[in-house]
């Protein structure tokens, strides 16, 4: 508890050091009442006040189950589900909330698509305070475009702070043709992809700098991922990559001799192409 207490301290001052508070656009026009807290990114609300042009959308007095737009919180059984679950009890449980809504109310699962604050003026977004954990991972999508911006440049700025008040490591981003130096390291690596590929069961795979076999790295994405991907970037993105600069984060590891990283998340992959440009201090970009 202790440690999840001083995690939260740290996740609030980093929002406010760094900017991320913002007025929204529109003022958030919906309150409501938490009333438990689902998991990292999921809670159940009761509205308690609805704008006119919202009353055919949401009905006050109702119970409604959100989902935080723009953030991605461990899984059940993943790593960090009960301490991103905690983060999010700390926050908001008991509270009353300010909702803000975006193009598409509701997911396919009936759920509430909604960026959440903590203050009726808006200028503490919920969503965008997680992103800045490294628990919680970026998450825009196409439908709810608002703050995707937002979401992808505090993901991409969250240096990695786990150094108990030793100073930060710096971002390193190296070219594809160097990332065989990194093996068992936590970067960035960016190129041209050269060829991509699927399998009929769902792996991806995209060469870099020339094509498979030839490939001087490779980024593979393992099929339990793929629905993932194809969610935030669409059926078949990997072939927009072709001929592209594209960076990707993640442990790079030797396979058969040459480097690969495989990425679990689409926050872990950026090109200007898919909407997510690389980040600023990536020479390729």
């Amino acid at each position: 508890m202790r440690g999840v207490t001083i995690g939260l301290a740290v996740l609030l001052s980093s929002a406010s050091l760094l900017g991320y508070a913002l007025p929204p656009c529109p003022a958030p026009s919906v309150t409501a009442q938490v009333l438990r807290v689902v998991d990292g990114d999921t809670i159940v609300v009761k509205i308690l006040n609805v704008p006119t042009q919202l009353k055919t959308t949401l009905l006050e007095g109702s119970e409604v189950t959100i989902r935080y737009i723009g953030v991605n919180a461990p899984e059940q059984n993943e790593p960090g589900y009960e301490e991103a679950k905690q983060i999010n009890r700390l926050l908001v449980e008991g509270k009353t909330v300010y909702l803000e809504l975006d193009q598409t109310p509701f997911d396919p699962n009936g759920r509430l698509l909604a960026y959440v604050y903590l203050d009726k003026d808006g200028y503490f977004m919920v969503n965008l305070a997680l992103v800045t954990s490294t628990l919680y991972r970026a998450y825009p999508f196409d439908n709810t475009p608002r703050y995707n911006a937002c979401f992808t440049q505090a993901d991409v700025s969250i240096p990695q702070c786990s150094t108990c008040g030793a100073p930060p490591t710096p971002q390193v981003c190296v070219p594809a043709e160097q990332a065989n130096r990194y093996y068992g390291k936590e970067i960035w690596v960016c190129g041209v992809v050269a060829s991509v590929s699927r399998l009929t069961y769902g792996r991806i795979f995209l060469n870099f700098v020339r094509p498979y076999p030839n490939q001087v790295f490779t980024v593979m994405i393992d099929e339990k991922y793929t629905s993932a991907f194809d969610s935030r970037f669409g059926p078949r993105w990997e072939n927009k990559l072709q001929g592209q600069v594209v960076c990707v984060y993640g442990l790079v590891k030797e396979y058969q001799g040459k480097p690969e990283i495989l990425p679990t998340d689409p926050s872990q992959i950026r090109a200007a192409v898919l909407g997510a440009p690389c980040p600023d201090f990536c020479p390729c970009k």
